[in-house]
């Protein structure tokens, strides 16, 4: 990144969510480490390549998963360590309860564009509070109708599987 952006650049980084919930994810090779290997190994990437104050974690801690409280220290130490380096973002879906987010110990929040009220998949209506898309880098906008939607919300910014689509679409625009 360093080479071909210098220092203009930022990347989100977002470990496996969920471990040994399900038999699906029992059975899933990448999910036989515990999360605090997946961080151990993220925080070592993130001091590895200097990404200090050019990325953001899209991490949360999950208390349910796991009994075992030296797991959930270290775990807690790792996220210690890494928002030292990257801000600390929450990931929302629309299937997460909006109704009392908790999003003072977060630098952004991502809920998907699936939250826009006229988006086919929000089939129940969910909104979330008007005041928190000023705070928010909403995810994944990939095609014109989404960024119309996005531009409707007035989030802080937004994340594309497409960069490429997404600014041959704002040139059409422009």
């Amino acid at each position: 990144l360093k080479s071909v952006y210098s220092d203009d650049f930022f990347i989100s980084m977002e470990p496996k969510a969920a471990w040994r919930q399900t038999q699906q994810e029992l059975d899933d090779i990448a999910l036989i480490n515990p999360p605090s290997k997946i961080l151990e190994k993220l925080f070592e990437l993130i001091e590895l390549n200097e990404l200090a104050g050019h990325c953001a974690a899209i991490v949360e801690l999950n208390h349910q998963v796991t009994d075992d409280d030296a797991e959930l220290r270290l775990q807690e130490e790792l996220l210690r360590k890494i928002t030292q380096h990257c801000q600390l973002f929450k990931g929302i879906r629309l299937s997460d309860n909006v109704n009392n987010l908790h999003i003072d110990q977060y630098d952004a929040i991502m809920p998907t564009i699936e939250f826009h009220p006229r988006h086919p998949h929000n089939v129940q209506g969910k909104v979330m509070q008007q005041e928190l898309w000023s705070k928010s880098i909403v995810w994944v906008v990939d095609n014109e109708v989404d960024l119309e939607y996005a531009a409707e919300l007035s989030p802080r910014g937004i994340v594309s599987n497409s960069p490429r689509d997404i600014v041959d679409i704002l040139e059409g625009w422009c």
